[in-house]
Formats: structure tokens, C-alpha cells, sequence
């Protein structure tokens, strides 16, 4: 029997983030604000590996990623790879890494947490596991899993995480 596949185009310029946790692709996207990006965008959801099973693939013509973008990335899903492409070549290979210590990325949702008062004070988290993601509040020691989170985004606007995909 003849299998048939169907071929993504490679990019000339621009980022290929793969290996990301299956069915966050969209999560990721939104978060880091790619989804705003007018370049022309390859979003693959739940592709086979042989690594992982299932993973997701975002691929963004002419477009870079920052350190926040990266972090955020890390945050999501540890397991990714960030590939920079020039003239068709990969020029860079980085592994995402998620930092011991996660600061003004995440807010905390206690009310009566310091970071949440009028005190000019950035919100810390230290990561206690990474799989399953479990982190927690160095001023109120609250602890999240990954489900918890809420990111703050473009100054104070919360994004929550939400798996829409699932198998």
C-alpha cells in the first residue's frame, strides 16, 4: 500500500518551534502574541514522533523570538527546540529551558500576596517540578500546577491556560 504525505513548506527565513507538548500549539501561539504576527504561519497539531508519541509544530515565516517569548515557551513545554532558519538552512539550534526561577511572567492568584499590593514588587515563582509543572510563590508560598497558571501578558493582561486539543 502507497502512503501518502503531505509536505509543509520549508521556510526561507524565520523560526520552527518543535517538539512542543501535544495540543499547545495554540496555547503557545497566543501567549507569546505570534498569533498576531501577519507573516505566514505552519501550525501542526498532534503530528506523530517517534520521540514523544504526539507533539505540536509551529512554524513563522521572518520572525524571531526574544528571551520572554522563549521563557514562556519553557513554561508550556519544556521538551521544545527552537530551530533559526536563514536562506533556507538552519543556522541555530536551541533547547528551551525552563528557569529555577520564573520572574514577572506569572501572576499570583492570592489576593493577599504582596505582588498583588501597591508595592513596586515583580512577581518570583521557584519551580519545584518541572514535569508536572509545580511552582511556587516565594512571597505567599502558594503552590500551582500548570493548569493554574495565569500569565501575565502585554503589561497586566492575564492569559490563562487553556488546553483546547486533546487526544
Amino acid at each position: 500500500m502507497l502512503e501518502e504525505k503531505l509536505k509543509i513548506a520549508r521556510l526561507k527565513k524565520g523560526t520552527v518551534i518543535d517538539h512542543i507538548d501535544a495540543g499547545y500549539a495554540l496555547t503557545i501561539m497566543s501567549l507569546t502574541g505570534l498569533d498576531e504576527s501577519p507573516n505566514l504561519i505552519t501550525i501542526g497539531v498532534n503530528v506523530s514522533s517517534k520521540k514523544y508519541q504526539r507533539k505540536d509544530i509551529i512554524k513563522i515565516e521572518g520572525v524571531f523570538l526574544n528571551k520572554k517569548q522563549m521563557q514562556q515557551i519553557s513554561i508550556l513545554s519544556p521538551n521544545a527546540n527552537i530551530s533559526l532558519i536563514e536562506e533556507y538552512k538552519v543556522i541555530e539550534k536551541k533547547k528551551v529551558n525552563l528557569p529555577k526561577v520564573i520572574k514577572k511572567l506569572i501572576l499570583c492568584r492570592n489576593k493577599t500576596c504582596i505582588s498583588n499590593s501597591n508595592e513596586p514588587i515583580e512577581t518570583e515563582f521557584m519551580v519545584l517540578e518541572e514535569k508536572p509543572l509545580k511552582i511556587q510563590c516565594v512571597y505567599c508560598n502558594r503552590i500551582y500546577k500548570l493548569d493554574e497558571i495565569v500569565f501575565s501578558s502585554k503589561g497586566k493582561i492575564e492569559k490563562k491556560i487553556k488546553q483546547t486539543i486533546q487526544l
